[in-house]
């Protein structure tokens, strides 16, 4: 496994060679202008402008990472879909007629194969996805050092996953442990919260959840390198949090600067969520105002077709946005380890010195 400072130093010489140009021309108007300050050329040229040109040059990675987007994007809809359905059972109180639909549904021929559909989706998505983030940011730092060629493809997904295989069991504990600050798990504890309170106590309920989105954001931030440390220097999950945190109280103005990346990745979840509900209210709605059965056929038959077509595009969108923002944060990760290890080595030598 190749050290960070390695790869920061490969990563610098490829990223020289493909932006050479672009520095030149950027120094000039910023030498003119005056505009820019260093800490803003620092997130263009070495953090933002690469992952960029990463993300539009480079389709094998996107390849990589497609089924794992496909996978959280099909987990994350059911399960907002299903929260937000039962939510609405339990304060309504339509009990009676949803376990009733249950029951019906439980004495179906197609009943077990459905639940044991579900499991393997579940196990799949738990195991997947740790390995599909560890070989992700792999691939990454090594088409950022230009060990692979933009558009070469053969064995670079088998070198993903064997990468994502490595480091399985930190990662997955890493996630583990950062699974109740994600917006998923503040979804559906909102919605638990709703059922068991009921809606009398919606505002309050939804001011103390606004309070606490805001508590996991700043915690996410801060917890944004603890995955680095982990792949390129063998961390353990609670070690390389509290390196993540000392690292990004020590480049504030870097971090909070990156804070859009979070808010590009809520955003995608309320999209995913929002297509996921719309097509289960507009087949209802068929069954209710159509009552003609071909009509019927005809229409869910056009709708899941969209449907299909929709999540393929979305879960592409997702795909590239966090390929994006993995490499935003590995390319921070990289200019913030620069002061980050002298800052260490200076601490070091002065405990030896004394």
């Amino acid at each position: 496994m190749e050290t960070p400072e390695h790869i920061h130093s490969s990563h610098e010489k490829h990223h020289n060679l493909d932006v050479s140009h672009e520095t030149q021309v950027t120094h000039s108007k910023t030498s003119s202008d005056g505009d820019e300050t260093p800490k803003e050329l620092t997130l263009r040229e070495a953090i933002v402008g690469p992952a960029w040109h990463l993300v539009m040059n480079t389709s094998f990675i996107k390849k990589f990472n497609f089924f794992p987007s496909l996978l959280s994007t099909i987990y994350l809809g059911c399960i907002i879909l299903y929260q937000i359905a039962f939510s609405y059972v339990y304060i309504f109180q339509l009990k009676d007629q949803f376990f009733a639909l249950i029951i019906q549904w439980v004495h179906t021929s197609y009943f077990l194969q459905v639940i044991g559909a579900l499991v393997i989706g579940v196990i799949l998505y738990l195991f997947i996805t740790p390995i599909a983030e560890w070989g992700l940011i792999s691939l990454i730092a090594k088409r950022q050092d230009g060990s692979f060629e933009p558009r070469e493809t053969k064995g670079r997904l088998g070198y993903g996953i064997s990468r994502g295989l490595m480091n399985f069991l930190p990662i997955f504990e890493l996630s583990n442990s950062l699974a109740i600050f994600k917006l998923l798990s503040i979804i559906t504890f909102y919605l638990f919260l709703l059922r068991i309170f009921g809606k009398d106590y919606f505002m309050s309920i939804t001011l103390f959840m606004i309070v606490y989105l805001g508590f996991s954001f700043l915690v996410n931030i801060l917890f944004s390198y603890a995955r680095f440390f982990i792949i390129f220097e063998h961390k353990k999950a609670l070690e390389s949090l509290s390196l993540s945190v000392r690292m990004a109280l020590s480049n504030l103005d870097i971090t909070f600067h990156l804070y859009f990346t979070l808010l590009l990745v809520y955003i995608r979840t309320f999209i995913t969520a929002i297509i996921f509900i719309i097509f289960p209210f507009i087949i209802s709605g068929l069954f209710t105002y159509v009552t003609i059965s071909i009509l019927q056929i005809l229409s869910i038959g056009v709708l899941s077709i969209l449907f299909l077509v929709l999540l393929v595009f979305i879960s592409h969108l997702n795909s590239v946005l966090e390929i994006f923002v993995e490499t935003i944060w590995y390319n921070a990760y990289l200019e913030n380890k620069k002061h980050f290890v002298t800052d260490e080595s200076s601490h070091h030598s002065a405990e030896s010195h004394h």
